[in-house]
């Protein structure tokens, strides 16, 4: 990948987790105790997802991950350019009006939305051109549509990043496409960055598959059930990074 672009430069892309409410239970730790886990283990991005939880319970579950991370030593805004340890960026999935609402409380959380959510021109209306945006795309035109959005006064990119995949089946997002492949990723992810668009891979990626998305032109990769369902959160983010980094 080339040089970050400003807004996402202060995070640690490598590793991002988002996270699965029922996995996380039927582990025996609450979504906050599982992403303060995965942040020890070097997990440097969280998106909030739970599409049947209230909007009270995803604004609890939000405010309960700041904290543990607070607790933690870990801050979700950044605090200067050499800022040690880095920040923990933290999305919500889909739901706007939540972050308006966490935003206006002075919490730094960022949104992520899929296709058939709220469209993007209407989130930057709502929430203005601080926070940064994520957007699951899974085509080339969809790369097109999404780079093309953009702040009429300014220039600036609407979109921030895009979630393509998913790289292998998975059964964490309801009708969820067939996995992709690595080949077929790393062919989306050029073309996404030849559009100015930075890219994460998603879908079914464990310590096992990491390995093979190291050369596609990815900022990081993104992962549910390996981490949420393990019974050490640390553990499986830190081998999960270790095999898709070769560190």
């Amino acid at each position: 990948m080339n040089a970050l672009p400003t807004r996402l430069a202060p995070y640690d892309w490598s590793l991002y987790l988002v996270t699965d409410t029922a996995m996380c239970e039927a582990a025996g730790r609450t979504v906050a105790d599982t992403v303060a886990q995965a942040v020890a283990g070097r997990a440097g991005i969280v998106q909030i997802r739970d599409k049947d939880a209230s909007d009270a319970e995803v604004a609890r579950m939000t405010r309960e991950t700041v904290a543990a991370l607070r607790r933690s030593g870990r801050s979700i805004t950044p605090a200067g350019p050499d800022s040690d340890p880095r920040p923990v960026a933290v999305f919500i999935d889909d739901r706007l009006e939540v972050v308006r609402a966490l935003r206006a409380e002075g919490l730094d959380i960022h949104l992520h939305v899929g296709q058939t959510d709220t469209p993007v021109p209407q989130v930057r209306e709502v929430l203005g051109p601080d926070p940064l945006v994520g957007l699951s795309a899974q085509t080339p035109d969809e790369f097109s549509a999404a780079a093309a959005l953009r702040d009429e006064t300014t220039g600036a990119a609407d979109v921030d990043l895009v979630g393509v995949g998913p790289v292998h089946d998975t059964l964490t997002k309801a009708g969820a496409p067939a996995g992709i492949g690595p080949r077929r990723l790393a062919a989306l992810a050029e073309i996404a960055a030849q559009m100015g668009l930075p890219s994460v891979a998603i879908g079914g990626i464990t310590a096992e598959r990491a390995p093979a998305l190291r050369d596609a032109p990815v900022l990081g990769i993104c992962v549910v059930s390996a981490i949420c369902a393990s019974p050490d959160p640390r553990a499986a983010a830190a081998a999960i990074r270790s095999a898709y980094r070769g560190d």
